[in-house]
C-alpha cells in the first residue's frame, strides 16, 4: 500500500512538472501579434474626422495608434493608447483635427505588442469642401452692345477662378473668360465687361467661382441693353442632342451635330462635377449649311466620377443651350505588380525557432506609391510551401512597399521537421492585382 502511495505521489509530481513545462509553451504558441481592422471614418467635417478601427489584443498587452496623411506615406500619427490585453475585437476611435477642407486623406490603425506589430488596411475619406464665397453686384455700365458685370469672391484659401455666365434665357449658355482671383482669404471685388451683345435685349447673368473645393454660383439676375431691338436676319443654328463616348477612367469624347444655318456659329461643351458646370471645352466655329458632326475630347478626369455636360452653340441669329446630361468615368483596371519578394531570417534557441518574414512589393513604372496598400497573408506549411498550413499571420504593406512579420515556433510545434514552407499572398487593391510568392525554409 505504501509503495502504491509513493508511485501515485511520484506520478502526480511528474504530471505537474510536465504541465508546468508545457503550459507556458502552449500559452506562448497561442499568443500572437494583434489583429487590426481599419474601419470607415465618421463625423467628417471640413477640418476634423473620427478615425475608427477594431483591435484584438489576442491576450497580450497591446497599444495602438492611427497613421494618417494625404498619401499612403501618411506622415502624421495620433498618440499611442492602450488596447488592453483581452481576446476579441474591441472598437477604438480617435478624433483628428486641423485637416484641410476638400482633401482626400489616407489612414490606418497600427497595433503593437511584445510579439510584433500589425497594420490595418488603408482607408480613405474626403473632408467636406468649402467652395469660394460669391456675391453678385449690380452692373456698373450698360449700353446697346455691352455691359460691365460686378460681384465679389472670397477664395477661402484655395486658388480660385471666376466667370460670369450669361445668355438670353435662364439657361445662360455663354461664359466670360475665366479670371484668377488668387488664393487668399479676403473678399475681392471682381468685374467683367461683356461686348457684342444685341441691343434692346434682356440678358440673364450670374457669377460662378471655382476652386479645388468646388464651385459656388450666385442667384441669377437680368440686365437689358439699351437701344432698339434688332430682329435676327436668319435662322438660329440647329443642334442635335449630344452624347458621351469613348469613356475611360480619365477621359471622354463628347459628340454632337450642328447645322449653322449659314452664319458662323461658335460651339463648345460645358462640363463639370455639378449642374453648374464651371468648365468648358475650347470654343470652335462652324459656318455654312447642312449638319456637321462635332466632337471634343476631354482628358484629366477623375476616375469613377459622374460629370455633367451640355452643348452650347451661338450665332448672330440666336443661342442654343442643349439639355443637361451626365456620364460616369470608369474604374481604372488594376495593374500587375513588377515583383513581390520574400526573405526569411531565423533565430534558434533551445526552446525553438523565431522566424522573421519580410519582403517588398515592387510597382510597375508609372504607378504611384499611393498604391502601397493592402493586406499580406503569410502562411506556414508543413514540409514545403505546398503542404498543409499549420499557422498564418496577417500583416500589411507599409508606405514604402515593404512588409514584415515575426512568428515563433516551439520545438514541439515543429514535430522534428527539418524544413517547412512559407507562402506570402498580397491580396491586391483597386490599383494592383494580387500576387503570391513562396519559399522553403530549412532549419
Amino acid at each position: 500500500m505504501r509503495l502504491l502511495r509513493q508511485l501515485s505521489t511520484a506520478g502526480a509530481a511528474t504530471l505537474a512538472l510536465v504541465l508546468a513545462v508545457v503550459a507556458p509553451a502552449v500559452a506562448h504558441a497561442a499568443a500572437t501579434i494583434p489583429t487590426v481592422t481599419t474601419a470607415s471614418a465618421s463625423g467628417i467635417t471640413s477640418h476634423t474626422a473620427i478615425l475608427n478601427a477594431t483591435i484584438n489584443a489576442n491576450g497580450v498587452s497591446t497599444t495602438y495608434a492611427f497613421q494618417y496623411g494625404t498619401t499612403t506615406n501618411y506622415g502624421s500619427q495620433t498618440s499611442t493608447r492602450s488596447a488592453g490585453s483581452g481576446v476579441g475585437a474591441m472598437p477604438v476611435q480617435v478624433t483628428i483635427t486641423n485637416l484641410t477642407a476638400g482633401t482626400t486623406y489616407h489612414f490606418r490603425a497600427v497595433a503593437t505588442n511584445p510579439l510584433g506589430t500589425a497594420w490595418g488596411t488603408d482607408v480613405t475619406f474626403v473632408t467636406a469642401p468649402v467652395p469660394p464665397l460669391v456675391l453678385l453686384g449690380t452692373p456698373s455700365y450698360v449700353d446697346d452692345s455691352s455691359v460691365t458685370l460686378t460681384g465679389s469672391v472670397n477664395p477661402d484659401g484655395k486658388a480660385t477662378t471666376y466667370t460670369f455666365e450669361y445668355g438670353t434665357t435662364s439657361t445662360y449658355g455663354l461664359q466670360s473668360a475665366p479670371v484668377s482671383v488668387g488664393s487668399g482669404t479676403a473678399t475681392k471685388t471682381v468685374s467683367t465687361t461683356l461686348s457684342g451683345l444685341a441691343s434692346g435685349t434682356t440678358y440673364y447673368y450670374r457669377l460662378l467661382a471655382t476652386s479645388a473645393d468646388g464651385s459656388s454660383v450666385t442667384p441669377g439676375a437680368t440686365v437689358v441693353t439699351t437701344g432698339m431691338v434688332i430682329a435676327p436676319t436668319g435662322p438660329a443654328p440647329v443642334v442635335s442632342q449630344s452624347s458621351a463616348v469613348k469613356i475611360t477612367s480619365s477621359s471622354v469624347q463628347l459628340n454632337g451635330a450642328i447645322n449653322p444655318q449659314g452664319d458662323p456659329t461658335t460651339w463648345y461643351f460645358e462640363y463639370g462635377l455639378t449642374s453648374n458646370y464651371g468648365l468648358r471645352t475650347a470654343p470652335a466655329t462652324l459656318a455654312g449649311l447642312g449638319i456637321r458632326a462635332i466632337n471634343a475630347p476631354i482628358a484629366g478626369l477623375r476616375p469613377s466620377t459622374t460629370y455633367y455636360f451640355r452643348l452650347v452653340a451661338n450665332s448672330a441669329n440666336g443661342l442654343y443651350v442643349g439639355p443637361g446630361q451626365t456620364f460616369t468615368t470608369k474604374v481604372p483596371p488594376p495593374v500587375y505588380v513588377r515583383g513581390f519578394t520574400l526573405t526569411t531570417t531565423q533565430h534558434r534557441d533551445r526552446h525553438g525557432v523565431q522566424l522573421t518574414v519580410s519582403g517588398r512589393l515592387l510597382l510597375p513604372a508609372g504607378v504611384r506609391s499611393e498604391a502601397f496598400t493592402g493586406p499580406v497573408t503569410i502562411r506556414f506549411q508543413r514540409g514545403d510551401s505546398y503542404g498543409p498550413t499549420f499557422m498564418s499571420v496577417l500583416t500589411q504593406i507599409r508606405a514604402d512597399g515593404s512588409y514584415r512579420a515575426t512568428a515563433r515556433f516551439d520545438s514541439w510545434h515543429l514535430h522534428g521537421q527539418a524544413k517547412f514552407g512559407v507562402t506570402a499572398r498580397f491580396a491586391g487593391n483597386p490599383s494592383l492585382q494580387g500576387c503570391t510568392t513562396r519559399l522553403t525554409v530549412y532549419l
